[in-house]
């Protein structure tokens, strides 16, 4: 009975110790070149971590004070100082300053040891990361992938932060004015990916599970392009404890499984339309170890049809293929969910089917009247920029652009020939966008004084749809009351109700999002005045319509929808 009963706490032992990993601790240190304090514990900090590179590692953020001037800073003071902010109190911001972990110590540079460190080291970690980074050909560009695997069940707010840093820097004299000496400087932080709020984490992962994820830097100020490298770590954003951290390396990721296929991405289909078909674009990566020859995707819209798209090719580990899917109709609803998933990669399972599947989400698009107006600022390469609208059937009715004036407002109104789905499409030849690159400018969509689009942070063109739901104004309509369907949406049937100012024939249309007339009805000769009839939709299948009154010489549309 005691031999088993000290089976069972050794097998116990060894499934605890299996299901943690090892940690390195994180020091982020925040220092200036102008901070005299700062030399000799940076210096201190620098050997340890020279002496006991298993133990704990550094990221270095150069602050802008005691004097302004440290070039480190100049090179990226906005994320410096969201760091900052995270750990110290306004009242009491100070250089030298240490966090161990984001929340093991927290304060001046002087109050821990290798013996905090060595303390906090032997605390089990339920993370393991990796990181590989690479520099582009032209050392413009820097690439930095993260993989974080979970080994013990979690349950936390977590953060992934991937890090570039310089390791160092040297300068052959003071590099700023007020410096404090300093001519070696070491793990410069020089940009956050892809920002200084880092990605956010599944709020519960299981052992197993695993998070990948790849950043792109078009680098800035860098001295030496043989220096740079990244670190990660993942953090709580409630307790700001680093659970885990890593430096990065040039060779491969082992990645957890052989055969594993993510979808990343749905591109192709816009967040909001007024079209009940779509030909949507699927990036998937390889994240097995294995090449992938086959695989199967899935898709539908809604509750609809699943949709088969088989692929063969060659996608090697950690490579991307995007896959063009045929188009496909479906009931277009206010709210819309596009499901896709993949199966039977390599005409076998996935070993890791969390990531599978991918759902996209969008919304009917914005209404319009018979007039847009498009309202666009320059920047200072307007020879570049050029703007479109084209109907559902793809003739362009109204361009703008090239332009001539940089920095110049520049407003035309457009007169839409008929109820239709239009889309709107603005271009940049430059490939980056008419802000914020190259000059501040920007455009406006709108109809009736409501914004339909706006933007100008894009690169080679952005675009969006949108219905002309009657070709007056608004507030012309309202005021004559000429048509008013209600209720809307319908759950059985509505009623319509509408004025003649004097007698007309009226004919009432029903026609698809897409324009394809579905039901019309003739309510023959009527005189003027206030008038109502029934639109019945118990027959109709939930989705987006265009109900249509001809009322003589005079059209008017509204957007109806069906729900069940």
């Amino acid at each position: 009975m005691k031999k088993l009963l000290l089976l069972v706490i050794l097998a116990g032992i060894f499934n605890f110790g299996y299901s943690q990993s090892q940690r390195l601790v994180m020091l982020e240190e925040f220092t200036s070149a102008t901070c005299v304090p700062c030399v000799s514990k940076n210096t201190q900090f620098h050997t340890w971590q020279t002496q006991y590179p298993d133990k704990f590692t550094s990221i270095y953020y150069h602050v802008n004070w005691p004097a302004a001037g440290d070039p480190m800073n100049l090179a990226n003071p906005g994320e410096v100082s969201t760091r900052v902010n995270y750990y110290m109190p306004p009242t009491n911001m100070y250089v030298p300053y240490s966090v161990l972990d984001g929340n093991y110590y927290n304060g001046s540079a002087g109050g821990w040891s290798m013996s905090t460190v060595n303390t906090r080291w032997d605390v089990p970690t339920p993370f393991e990361i990796q990181l590989q980074h690479s520099v582009s050909a032209g050392q413009d560009t820097v690439f930095s992938t993260m993989l974080v695997k979970c080994t013990q069940d979690v349950t936390a707010s977590m953060t992934a932060h991937n890090v570039i840093i310089e390791k160092w820097i040297h300068f052959n004299s003071a590099p700023c004015a007020n410096s404090n000496g300093e001519r070696d400087f070491y793990n410069v932080m020089k940009k956050m990916i892809p920002g200084s709020s880092g990605t956010t984490m599944p709020s519960a992962m299981v052992t197993g599970d695993y998070v990948l994820l790849e950043g792109v830097w078009k680098a800035g100020l860098v001295y030496d392009f043989t220096q740079i490298a990244s670190i990660g770590f993942v953090q709580d954003k409630s307790t700001k404890e680093i659970y885990q951290t890593a430096n990065s390396s040039s060779s491969p990721l082992v990645l957890p499984y052989n055969t594993d296929l993510q979808v990343t991405e749905v591109l192709n289909v816009l967040p909001k339309t007024c079209k009940d078909h779509i030909s949507p674009w699927v990036k998937i990566r390889n994240n097995g170890n294995s090449p992938i020859t086959s695989m199967t995707i899935k898709y539908k819209v809604n509750d609809g049809t699943v949709s088969s798209f088989t692929w063969n090719g060659s996608l090697a580990s950690m490579q991307k293929v995007v896959v063009p899917l045929p188009d496909f109709a479906f009931d277009l609803l206010a709210q819309n969910t596009l499901t896709v998933y993949t199966t039977d990669p390599n005409n076998s399972s996935d070993q890791y089917p969390k990531n599978d599947t991918l759902l996209f989400n969008f919304t009917t698009s914005a209404i319009s009247t018979n007039q847009v107006k498009v309202a666009l600022r320059t920047d200072n390469a307007p020879q570049e920029t050029t703007w479109e609208i084209k109907n559902s059937l793809g003739v362009v009715i109204a361009t703008g652009g090239p332009f001539a004036e940089a920095n110049k407002l520049y407003q035309q109104t457009v007169t839409l020939p008929q109820a239709d789905c239009y889309t709107f499409i603005v271009h940049d030849n430059g490939g980056n966008g008419i802000c914020c690159t190259n000059g501040n400018g920007g455009y406006e969509l709108s109809s009736n004084g409501s914004t339909i689009k706006q933007g100008g942070s894009f690169g080679y063109s952005e675009s969006c749809e949108f219905w002309m739901d009657s070709p007056v104004a608004i507030s012309e309509a309202a005021s004559n009351n000429e048509m008013i369907v209600y209720p809307n949406p319908i759950d059985g049937s509505a009623k319509v109700s509408y004025y003649l100012k004097t007698s007309a024939e009226v004919t009432m249309n029903l026609y698809s999002a897409f324009g394809q007339l579905v039901s019309t009805r003739s309510l023959g000769m009527t005189e003027a005045g206030s008038h109502e009839t029934t639109l019945d939709g118990q027959s109709l299948s939930p989705g987006v319509y265009i109900l249509q009154l001809k009322m003589g010489s005079q059209v008017y549309s509204r957007k109806v929808s069906v729900v069940r």
